[in-house]
């Protein structure tokens, strides 16, 4: 079996400084990452949901229009006496119906509309910590640069635009 290569270890200080940055941005940069695609998976149920019930609203729209037609046709059709009571009494009844059918639309359409806001607003989340992840491997790169050339301005730079990148990803939290 091929042995692993050999790690080798940090011996400068400023080296091992460096190496825990990148680990504290890469556990960060995890942990936002989790966040954004958990956003993104609520968006995506959201709206789903928002359009069934965007389909069950319209299911009932035409419904309750096919009721109020057939009242219609049955009241303008109605021949003799005793038929013209049946035919009302089922008129009745649709038309009861077609506002039932109304009624419950309005209930369906104020469901529908606070999944849609639900979903943007879990979008809003993924975005803003999309714009974390960004900063947070840009600073992951940075502080890598600042290992390999032993730069301490690359490795300011990194903790400055890992901190960027938190902020950001702090924020998304509060959306």
């Amino acid at each position: 079996m091929p042995e692993a290569p050999e790690i080798p270890e940090a011996k400068d200080p400023f080296e091992k400084r460096a190496a825990v940055t990148v680990a504290i941005i890469a556990v960060i940069l995890a942990v936002i990452g989790n966040r954004s695609e958990s956003a993104k998976t609520e968006a995506i149920i959201k709206t789903n949901e928002a359009s069934n019930k965007w389909a069950y609203f319209q299911a009932k729209g035409i419904k309750g229009s096919i009721a109020s037609a057939q009242q219609d046709l049955l009241i303008s059709l109605s021949p003799s006496q005793k038929a013209a009571e049946g035919i009302e009494k089922n008129a009745e009844h649709l038309k009861g119906e077609a506002e039932r059918y109304k009624t419950e639309q309005e209930g369906i359409k104020e469901d529908a509309e606070k999944l849609e806001k639900g979903a943007a607003s879990e979008l809003k989340i993924a975005e803003r910590c999309e714009k974390a992840l960004l900063a947070l491997q840009i600073a992951i790169v940075l502080a890598s640069i600042s290992i390999l050339a032993r730069s301490h301005c690359f490795w300011i730079a990194s903790v400055i635009v890992g901190l960027i990148g938190l902020g950001v990803g702090l924020t998304a939290l509060t959306l």
